[in-house]
This record gives C-alpha cells, structure tokens and sequence, in this order.
C-alpha cells in the first residue's frame, strides 16, 4: 500500500473494498483533508481505517507501516503512530466488513 501511495505524483487516497456504506462525498472528505494535513484516516469501527491518504504519497517512509498490527483494534492507532510528526486528519468513521456478522 505505502509503495503506491508513494508513486502518486500528488494527493492519493486508498480505500478498502469492504466498506458498504462509503460514498462519492466520503472520499471527497479524504481529499479535502489533504488540503490541511499531511495525511488523513477513515476510521472504521473495529479500530482498524477504511481510508488512508497522503498530500504526497512520497513523504512516506517507504517502510512506514511495517510495525502496524494489522487486522486489529490497534490498525488505526499504530498507522498514526508510524506518521508521528505528521499532521493528521480523522474523517468519518465507517463500518467495514469483516466477518459474515459484518454483513447485517
């Protein structure tokens, strides 16, 4: 993920493919954030994010989440860590699917 954020020449953002209820205005907020910030989150529910974006993917550490505990209540808190010294915006938070009692 982080070595396709840092190929894009300019603001990117990248959505996971489990989130039912994002919307065009959802990622317009992401992109909107970068105008501001260095990088920006959607969090999910479980504590993980269903959007992360850079101003420029370049600025990132091409290793910067290696230490994130992935599929975990800690995915959020551990990838804004990676990006201390950062500034760093919270868009809306969303549920993701994960388990079959995601579906509902």
């Amino acid at each position: 993920m982080v070595r396709m954020m840092r190929c894009a020449g300019g603001p990117v953002c990248v959505i996971g493919a489990d989130v039912p209820g994002i919307t065009r205005a959802h990622i317009a907020d992401g992109f909107a954030a970068l105008g501001r910030h260095d990088a920006v989150f959607g969090p999910a529910l479980d504590g993980g994010y269903w959007l992360i974006g850079a101003k420029l993917g370049s600025l990132l550490h091409p290793r910067a989440l290696d230490g994130v505990r992935w599929s975990s209540e800690h995915a959020l808190a551990d990838s804004r860590a990676a990006l201390a010294g950062k500034r760093i915006a919270l868009i809306s938070t969303l549920a993701d699917v994960d388990t079959g009692d995601d579906l509902p």
